[in-house]
């Protein structure tokens, strides 16, 4: 079996375990499937990216992808889940500083005065 085969394999591998995935997550409840929505966006993605990079793999990671016991999109998930990343970090980092600014804008706002120098009324 050459290079070509075992890319062919373990694309048709990827797809069976993206399938299966997909059949238990259907055979779900609408509150666990929400509750599943990140694993299900992660495990599209790690397919389709894998599915780009599948032809720089060479023979010998392609045979032990192959031949790997358990689910592959199912080690990357767990393997990305164990990463530490700043993505809540930048994300709260993001809201406080929009917030900030909305507080500012709103104490900016409230202190305007008419032409004629009265307040502005909140209430219309």
């Amino acid at each position: 079996m050459d290079e070509k085969d075992m890319r062919n394999l373990l694309s048709g591998r990827l797809y069976i375990e993206l399938q299966i995935f997909r059949y238990s997550v259907l055979q779900c409840t609408k509150e666990e499937i929400y509750s599943r929505s990140f694993k299900i966006e992660a495990f599209v993605n790690m397919y389709e990216i894998f599915l780009e990079d599948i032809q720089n793999l060479n023979e010998e990671a392609a045979y032990k992808l192959l031949t790997r016991s358990g689910g592959i999109l199912e080690f990357l998930y767990q393997e990305w889940l164990a990463r530490e990343d700043g993505i809540l970090d930048e994300l709260k980092l993001h809201v406080d500083e929009e917030l900030l600014k909305i507080i500012q804008k709103d104490e900016v706002d409230s202190g305007k005065e008419h032409e004629d120098g009265e307040c502005f009324d909140k209430a219309a």
